[in-house]
């Protein structure tokens, strides 16, 4: 593998993929057969000599290093919540430019959801395909990823506060009373071929909000040594197993039903549903 400096940091250095592949090793990425990855790449000013493209081909490169079978990455779009439809091929995600790039790769498989897809390099194709119409239920990729054995969740500059999506996943597997199950519909376009259908979602009632608690579960999981974190030029690698991560989760939840939420939150079961501009669960 050729050295390239990625990123230079504010104490003006420069950190490399050999640094980023040392910095996940050191989170046990590798320790895995698929990984999920969240990602935020603030890890210091991209080098003005790699075009975009290529600091993210580096980047991915350096992340298949680490011989895991399975890597896939959110591409969510919520596009029938928005109101939007949604072209398997064209619709762009706001998950981040890494994600994009991946989606875009002529091996990457997109899953056909128009809510919460994922595009997925390697072995485990199923995580993709035969998706279920749930977009976090029965046979969503989360399901499936419940599922599976050695799933690892990696936050690739990014905080599992920030954007854990599995979290919602799990809030629906326990049946929390703050969200219910509704239904978006909308046209979905895969190639020449278009037709019509509906998918649901675990959305929160329109009173409640989320608190700071996603923060606090964070914590719990680095102070308990479970989530693995690394520096890597001015952010940081983190990584967390999939059954302690629902292990802490749960004995939350069970222990306070409202742990997650703003204590603001008003239970009135309103299912009033606005969002314009949908990009988070």
């Amino acid at each position: 593998m050729k050295t390239y400096n990625l990123f230079k940091t504010i104490s003006n250095e420069w950190v490399t993929n050999y640094n980023l592949l040392e910095a996940l090793k050191r989170t046990d990425a590798h320790n895995s057969k698929i990984l999920y990855i969240h990602t935020g790449l603030s890890f210091g000013t991209p080098n003005p000599e790699l075009q975009k493209n290529e600091i993210l081909q580096i980047i991915l490169e350096t992340i298949l290093e680490l011989n895991v079978p399975t890597i896939c990455v959110p591409t969510f779009t919520f596009s029938f919540c928005n109101g939007l439809d949604f072209d398997l091929n064209v619709s762009k995600s706001k998950m981040g430019v890494l994600n994009e790039y991946i989606r875009k790769l002529p091996n990457s498989i997109r899953s056909i959801d128009p809510l919460m897809s994922i595009a997925l390099l390697g072995e485990d194709k199923d995580l993709a395909e035969g998706i279920g119409h749930e977009s976090i239920g029965k046979d969503s990729t989360f399901y499936k990823l419940h599922h599976r054995e050695n799933v690892r969740f990696l936050f690739l500059g990014t905080k599992i506060g920030d954007c854990f999506t599995y979290m919602h996943f799990m809030e629906k597997y326990l049946n929390v009373n703050y969200r219910y199950d509704k239904q978006f519909h909308g046209k979905i376009t895969i190639g020449d071929r278009s037709y019509e259908d509906n998918y649901t979602l675990f959305v929160r009632y329109h009173n409640i909000f989320p608190g700071q608690g996603s923060y606090a579960y964070e914590d719990i999981m680095l102070k308990r040594g479970i989530a693995k974190k690394a520096q890597f030029g001015n952010g940081f690698i983190t990584t967390i197993d999939e059954p302690s991560a629902f292990k802490i989760y749960k004995e939350l939840i069970d222990h306070d039903q409202n742990y997650f939420l703003d204590p603001k939150s008003i239970h009135d079961c309103n299912k009033t549903f606005d969002v314009h501009n949908m990009i988070a669960l």
